[in-house]
């Protein structure tokens, strides 16, 4: 089960009933997915991509077929009687998701070498609640020379999920020369528990590429290395590609980028031109992983259209003071930005001084995008995403125990007077058009939802688009528009864009018959606390008192406020010019459109899993052939429109 979490300026939840439920109907209390999957905006310390790997002096890929001889592993804490936490092999990547707990990005260990060999810890174990005592999971490394070298990097692949102990101070990579005295690093400094603020997570990426240098303690040293995991009740952590090397002279990484239009770390993937502001503020995190003293360092931001033309007028550079070795530094600023209507693409890159002796230029540049439009404002950016980067999730109506009526919504910060018309929202494709299945719209102050005593009853202005009953239509479009009774009109301020749905409650693996409703979460861009959150009508501690029943989760519903006065089910039209060929198909296929704005193509089985999702102009191949023979759904969209087609693979 998933818990809410609850924003550092309200109050923490602990032992919260508000709880999940799994497609299987086994019910974890607290941990299952909750739609808060790993943070895109941090990848990892660096990544390096082989390179210092391939000048290793120890390394260790576990392809051996158990913990290396020599070493040890053991759990310091775990009472007997009770199953310890400890690293096991395998060279099976999807071996992990027992202890994901439906979290897809913590399904399989994705480090390129996993299928040859990895361990693994598991700190789940399949526990219905959390342990009395932590466990201590320690992985003792044979003796490894260090005696010629001056410098010692240590790296691996890793992923990590945490849930009641912050791994930025109970994950460690230790050191010593006599077992008994150990230097302590950490190696994922900002992965937590709780509401984290962006860029901090309690999942690491999958995998992680970690380096941390270890010279203070390893250089010209006959030393040990020891893995460390205090750990409650957590996920779980799988390794790979152990290896030591030395620094090298100049690596500087940027580790992420940002556009936000709030100055208050929201990024907005739609927003209306009325509510610009007159300045972006734009910055990227900067990390000099090698022994030089990096200087004249500076972030580089260009603009260019959805064609890839650069726009010009708008390029500015944000310079930083010398970053010196394994320091970390923020280049923040507020610039002009492109203000017409159309979608933009935002590359950062990192200049200076010694930047053609970098070691790894493949980690000095990220990228965001956003989208300038008539009417329609959206804290998701779904379709609109740099390629590769998109990550989605759902939420609906068979989501949380005991509540199959859920309210879902996302915040917008008004800068100017709206008149807002109604909202557009993308359905997830668990959606079930049957008795039972509706959507409501309206508006709340988010000071409502967030202080306590939390309620949803005060509508601004009264007003609601009414009870909405999910048609076939509906789910074949994707998109659901709701029709407010009058335009509501919004001071500048803060608002939640909510949506009341409501469904049968119940998951099902071998049919899909009664009616539930799923909305689409964007996870690809970490969002500040309360961005998106939900409100459980029912909600009670685990103690048995009543919960907080308003919380702060997920990271993006795609809950799109709009000021189009024609906005409605009846406008989501047909998207139109769209073929795919050839069809059936050995798997791979041709998607063609005499579009030429960005389309978004999400693939579906026949339970509704998405098992492709690509963007395209005019024209996409699709490589399905790693899937099996069967019928898949199709759908192409853009922002308003839609179709759906069905594809054979023979």
């Amino acid at each position: 089960m998933s818990k809410f979490y609850v924003s550092a300026l309200a109050l923490a939840l602990v032992g919260s009933g508000a709880h999940a439920q799994s497609s299987t109907g086994v019910e974890k209390a607290n941990k299952r997915y909750d739609g808060s999957a790993v943070n895109t905006r941090f990848a990892g310390s660096t990544r390096l991509d082989g390179g210092m790997q391939r000048d290793a002096f120890w390394s260790e890929d576990f392809s051996g077929g158990d913990v290396p001889a020599g070493w040890t592993n053991v759990d310091d804490l775990t009472p007997v009687g009770e199953e310890p936490v400890i690293f096991q092999w395998s060279d099976d990547p999807t071996a992990v998701e027992v202890a994901a707990l439906g979290h897809e990005h913590m399904l399989q260990f994705n480090a390129s070498g996993a299928s040859n060999g990895y361990l693994w810890a598991n700190s789940d174990r399949g526990l219905t609640s959390a342990p009395a005592e932590n466990h201590l999971t320690r992985l003792t490394t044979g003796l490894i020379d260090c005696s010629g070298q001056t410098s010692v990097l240590f790296s691996m692949q890793s992923v990590i999920g945490v849930f009641d102990n912050d791994a930025s101070e109970f994950v460690k990579v230790k050191v010593s020369t006599n077992l008994i005295d150990w230097t302590d690093f950490f190696p994922f400094p900002c992965l937590v528990t709780g509401a984290s603020a962006p860029p901090c997570s309690r999942f690491s990426a999958n995998p992680e590429m970690v380096n941390v240098d270890i010279t203070s303690a390893a250089a010209g040293q006959q030393i040990y290395l020891q893995l460390e995991w205090q750990g409650g009740w957590e996920y779980y952590w799988a390794i790979d590609d152990l290896a030591l090397s030395s620094l090298p002279d100049y690596e500087i990484e940027m580790n992420y980028a940002y556009t936000s239009t709030t100055g208050n770390g929201e990024e907005y993937g739609r927003i209306p031109t009325d509510q610009l502001p007159d300045m972006m503020n734009v910055g990227a995190e900067l990390f000099n992983l090698g022994l030089g003293e990096q200087t004249g360092v500076a972030v580089n931001v260009a603009f260019s259209d959805a064609d890839g033309n650069p726009v010009a007028g708008f390029d500015n550079s944000i310079g930083v003071a010398p970053i010196q070795s394994g320091e970390t530094v923020v280049a923040d600023g507020n610039i002009n930005f492109p203000s017409g209507v159309g979608l933009y693409n935002v590359d950062f890159t990192i200049t200076g001084d010694n930047i053609a002796l970098d070691l790894d230029p493949s980690n000095n540049s990220a990228a965001r995008n956003y989208e300038v439009t008539n009417d329609v404002y959206s804290i998701d950016a779904i379709g609109n995403h740099p390629d590769g980067t998109e990550q989605l999730q759902q939420y609906g109506t068979a989501t949380w125990t005991d509540n199959a009526e859920a309210y879902y919504m996302s915040m917008y910060v008004i800068n100017n007077t709206m008149q807002a018309t109604g909202v557009i929202v993308e359905l997830g494709p668990a959606t079930v058009a049957a008795d039972g299945a509706s959507i409501e719209a309206f508006l709340v102050d988010t000071i409502d939802v967030i202080q306590l005593p939390a309620t949803v009853s005060n509508w601004i202005d009264g007003v609601t688009s009414g009870n909405h009953e999910i048609t076939a239509a509906d789910v074949a479009a994707g998109t659901v528009g709701l029709q407010f009774s009058q335009p509501v009109t919004l001071s500048p301020g803060a608002y939640y864009a909510v949506v009341r749905v409501s469904g049968s409650g119940t998951v099902s693996t071998t049919s899909a018959t009664d009616g539930e409703v799923y909305i689409l979460d964007d996870n690809t861009v970490p969002q500040p606390a309360w961005t998106s959150a939900i409100y459980l009508p029912i909600d009670f501690n685990d103690d048995g008192t009543e919960g907080r029943h308003s919380y702060t989760n997920g990271t993006a519903y795609a809950i799109r406020l709009t000021s189009n006065t024609q906005v409605g089910v009846e406008e989501m039209t047909e998207l139109a010019g769209v073929s795919i060929f050839p069809n059936p198909t050995n798997g791979v296929f041709q998607i063609s459109s005499d579009r030429t704005d960005m389309l978004f193509v999400e693939v579906t089985d026949a339970l509704g899993k998405v098992v492709h999702k690509t963007n395209f102009s005019a024209l996409a191949t699709v490589d399905l052939s790693d899937l099996a023979a069967g019928v898949y759904s199709v759908a192409v969209s853009s922002a308003t429109e839609r179709t759906v087609q069905r594809v054979t693979i023979k």
